[in-house]
């Protein structure tokens, strides 16, 4: 019996394992041979056995590869490369999944036949070697997912090697293009020591201007992405003149969970897309050779940008962009909320230029900034309208900033902001920077080391449960995360704000917010 078992599971990994079962039949214990056929079924069911149909493209070598880029794959396609195996030059995908039947661009384990769906060390490898615009590029195709794959794509030299990428999407004139998904994927070591908007880590383009053309449902999630010259993830599009019959906006944006590292611009641009989310990325030493705020939203209507962390964005104090978040121009409605903002040269700009308007920055930590809290940008500019800053915690330890307004390179006054139940922490003696224009309101915010402004500010201490601790790349969803903030239950804060219409109902720790008076910082609750 145990030698029929290990006869029939070692058939499960070979090709025409069904029929082989089936001859099987009359040889085998009859009991053995279902309870080994219930088995396939499951494992087929759970995608975890090896796949064997005319539509999966298994790439195991470099001549695979050239072959079988540039292939026009009907849907249901899955293009598969050897786990651990390393393949050089460009891949070309190209034809459309559907709603029902999904391309699938991946890595497989040739000795077991797996999918490799989750998160893998061993992912197969496409270097692009500097040679080719992105070693993944994908132009008009829909329906689509490209999962555990490592890419890069360097001729190993520090120099401009042109606008290079490491995976490139692209729709031209082909309307509505669904369901494009990046996930478990390695993006490093993309061009040299340079900066510029238009290359970088993961890039999608829409080009032309004869049919309209948007992505819809599309995904950026989980990649990992470090050592890119230009913007780690980024896109842009030919219909973008918002306020205008030209702006055909992208739909079902997602940048989630992703890991961006030393990039030569912006960790992240997101552009032209109506309720796009941002959320639970972390964006690190961003900007190395061009300045740029690390998250980035421009051109969007209701972008919300929450639950991410963004550190190390610094350099010379006359520099523009030196933030972790930018609630940027052409935008309208933005949300920047429940993020983590520390160690950068200020925690967020606000751009003067419109259009931008209703923009909301609420329930954020900012720990140790370099130089202060907020730069306004285009100083000259007044398209600015309808900025609300409310509940967010400021805090700078000894020898960190010391300003809430800064310069960088340029006089800059605030305008047109209300600011409410804030917390302005400094341990060494500042300065506002800036006078704010009369446009600017304060109502109930609190003041340590800085001079006081507006009605119902308070000096006292705020009673911090063990502030400055915050460390570097925390869970954002761990509900203990940066709770050394919280306050303290004798704390002058404690239900000493104002009262804020639609003001997300949650605090940084995702407690409910009450209707009674709320408290000054990101603690609602006692």
């Amino acid at each position: 019996m145990v030698k029929d078992m290990k006869l029939i599971l070692g058939i499960l990994m070979e090709k025409e394992h069904v029929k082989k079962l089936n001859r099987m039949t009359k040889t085998i214990n009859k009991s053995i041979y279902l309870s080994v056929l219930a088995i396939l079924i499951t494992l087929t069911a759970c995608n975890t056995e090896k796949i064997d149909n005319k539509n999966v493209f298994y790439i195991n070598t470099q001549k695979d590869f050239d072959q079988l880029s540039g292939t026009e794959f009907p849907e249901g396609s899955k293009v598969l490369f050897a786990s651990g195996t390393e393949f050089e030059g460009q891949f070309v995908l190209k034809g459309s999944g559907s709603e029902e039947k999904s391309n699938m661009v991946g890595t497989y384990d040739p000795k077991s036949r797996q999918v490799l769906y989750e998160w893998a060390e061993n992912k197969a490898v496409i270097n692009g070697l500097g040679k080719v615009e992105s070693a993944i590029y994908l132009y008009n195709g829909q329906h689509w997912e490209i999962n555990n794959i490592e890419i890069t794509n360097t001729d190993g030299t520090l120099n401009d090697q042109g606008k290079l990428k490491g995976i490139y999407i692209v729709a031209e004139n082909s309307g509505v293009m669904n369901n494009i998904t990046i996930k478990n994927c390695f993006v490093h070591n993309v061009n040299g020591h340079v900066g510029g908007k238009w290359h970088g880590g993961i890039h999608l383009h829409v080009l032309g201007d004869s049919i309209k053309t948007k992505f819809h449902k599309l995904m950026i999630e989980n990649n990992v992405i470090k050592d890119v010259g230009g913007v780690g993830i980024g896109n842009q599009s030919s219909w973008r003149d918002i306020n205008t019959e030209k702006y055909y906006p992208w739909t079902e944006f997602i940048v989630r969970g992703n890991f961006i590292e030393r990039t030569g611009r912006n960790c992240i641009i997101l552009r032209n897309a109506l309720n796009p989310l941002i959320e639970y990325n972390v964006a690190a030493a961003s900007s190395r050779f061009d300045t740029g705020h690390s998250i980035v939203n421009f051109n969007t209507i209701n972008c919300i940008v929450q639950h991410n962390e963004a550190y190390g964005n610094v350099g010379p104090a006359k520099e523009n962009e030196r933030g972790g978040f930018d609630a940027d121009y052409k935008s309208i409605g933005t949300i920047i909320q429940y993020n983590y903002s520390h160690d950068n040269n200020w925690f967020c700009g606000i751009m003067r230029r419109g259009i931008n308007t209703d923009i909301t920055i609420r329930y954020n930590i900012s720990q140790n900034e370099l130089l202060g809290c907020y730069l306004y940008g285009f100083p000259t500019e007044y398209g600015l309208k309808d900025v609300k800053v409310y509940n967010n915690v400021h805090y700078f330890g000894k020898g960190k900033g010391n300003r809430i307004f800064v310069e960088g390179g340029k006089v800059r006054h605030p305008i047109e902001t209300i600011f409410q139940n804030n917390i302005f922490y400094f341990e060494d003696e500042a300065d506002w920077g800036f006078k704010p224009e009369s446009s600017c309101f304060f109502d109930s915010n609190l003041f340590i080391n800085v001079s006081p402004k507006g009605c119902n500010a308070i000096t006292l201490d705020p009673m911090f449960v063990d502030p400055g601790k915050g460390k570097t790349n925390i869970d954002m969803r761990d509900p203990e995360r940066l709770s050394g903030y919280r306050l303290k239950g004798n704390s002058p804060c404690i239900k000493a704000g104002v009262k804020i219409e639609n003001n997300g109902g949650k605090d940084f720790w995702d407690n409910p917010l009450l209707n009674a008076k709320p408290n000054i910082g990101v603690f609602g609750n006692q």
